[in-house]
């Protein structure tokens, strides 16, 4: 009896259970989260397009100052690595002897000065007497070459002394330009020997202000270039071509030294080589850059950009907005009900942290920026637009 009224109210509770079960609502399935992510809009902005080289600075002038003439170093009169002025005294020579020569060389005038007087008295008094028979021709015509003789070495007695003169001047090497002096490559009290080409080098000078810049550019870029320089040619009216001094189509360009991160220094290119390389189908240019602050060194590697278009206004986005799909290029764009859609497009060239976008976007269009991956076509999303600084000092001027 007890066996059964045990059973029966266990089965009672499974029923009680169950029923009570049955009238609790069902549990919600989870809501996810709103995706938080950072988007920023296309910009508009006008820029240029560029080549772009590597090249090595030189100085408008590089002069060896060596010695003309032979002799010690008296005394130096230049610190070394400063500017100095075109005619400054660098070095003196002994002139002891050179000023001995020179004298020597101004009495030989004297004497040969006195000679001609004497041949000219004999050469009269010859004439005089010839003309009443009283010497032969013969002697007549030897006080004529013997005048000749005369002023002969007086000539010679003054070129010696413009010689003696000049030595004497080389004594005191003098700067042939303004520009930087390198360190002295002698000391006083040492022997130096003077020649033309041969003589004993003495120290260098450079001219950096104006820096000069060299560099290779391909067949392409020739041609782009003078199809530049025959459309302002057209645009001015004239007829010219491309073998005009460049100069005179101030070219801008932009250059870059090896720890810089944008194009700081402005230049023009002022020539071009007149025939192309046959083995490597390159031409060499020449840029030219204020350098007063004395920045730019002779033999410094360098990049340089030469705009080849005239400004545009292009689509900009930034890199961290592209995704890649194996050979497709896209963004995220996000359309006016807020939801993600995938856009595919076509790129252009970088600009500092943004990239141009020739095809497939409209200035002011929302993309998504960073974390592209992250975003599915469904997502929920919590949006939040943010400003990407458009830093474009890299650009030559007049391409912004």
């Amino acid at each position: 009896m007890l066996l059964k009224s045990y059973r029966l109210v266990v089965a009672l509770s499974c029923l009680i259970a169950v029923a009570l079960a049955g009238c609790q609502k069902p549990t919600p399935k989870p809501v996810a989260p709103a995706l938080k992510i950072s988007t920023v809009l296309a910009a508009s902005q006008s820029i240029t397009n560029y080549d772009e080289f590597v090249g090595r600075t030189d100085a408008v002038e590089t002069v060896e100052v060596r010695a003309r003439v032979t002799g010690y170093i008296k005394q130096i009169h230049f610190t070394d690595g400063r500017v100095v002025q075109e005619n400054d005294l660098l070095f003196s020579i002994e002139p002891d002897v050179y000023q001995a020569a020179h004298q020597q060389a101004l009495a030989k005038i004297d004497l040969m000065k006195a000679r001609v007087g004497l041949a000219k008295s004999k050469l009269a008094r010859a004439k005089s007497l010839i003309d009443v028979k009283a010497i032969s021709q013969e002697e007549y015509e030897e006080n004529v070459a013997a005048l000749t003789e005369a002023q002969a070495q007086e000539v010679s007695a003054q070129a010696d002394s413009q010689i003696s003169a000049l030595d004497l001047k080389y004594t005191e090497v003098r700067s042939p330009i303004s520009g930087r002096i390198d360190r002295a490559l002698i000391t006083p009290g040492n022997i130096v020997t003077g020649g033309l080409g041969t003589g004993t080098l003495l120290t260098t000078i450079v001219k950096n202000d104006p820096m000069y810049v060299y560099f290779d550019v391909d067949e392409q870029a020739v041609l782009r270039y003078q199809r530049m320089t025959r459309t302002q040619n057209e645009n001015e009216g004239t007829s010219g071509n491309s073998a005009r001094d460049l100069k005179s189509f101030e070219i801008p360009c932009m250059v870059q030294l090896g720890d810089e991160k944008d194009f700081p220094h402005p230049g023009k290119l002022d020539f071009l080589q007149n025939r192309i390389d046959e083995k490597t189908g390159s031409i060499k240019l020449r840029a030219v850059l204020d350098n007063k602050d004395n920045l730019l060194k002779s033999g410094m590697f360098v990049r340089i950009r030469v705009p080849v278009s005239e400004p545009y206004d292009a689509v900009l986005v930034p890199e961290a907005s592209i995704g890649v799909d194996q050979d497709t290029r896209y963004v995220i764009v996000i359309g006016s009900d807020k939801k993600p859609q995938r856009q595919s497009v076509e790129l252009g060239r970088s600009i500092g942290a943004w990239r141009v976008i020739t095809k497939g976007l409209l200035p002011g269009t929302e993309v998504v920026y960073r974390g592209l991956q992250r975003v599915r076509p469904d997502a929920e999303l919590q949006i939040q637009r943010i400003d990407v600084p458009m830093d474009f000092d890299s650009m030559p001027k007049g391409a912004q």
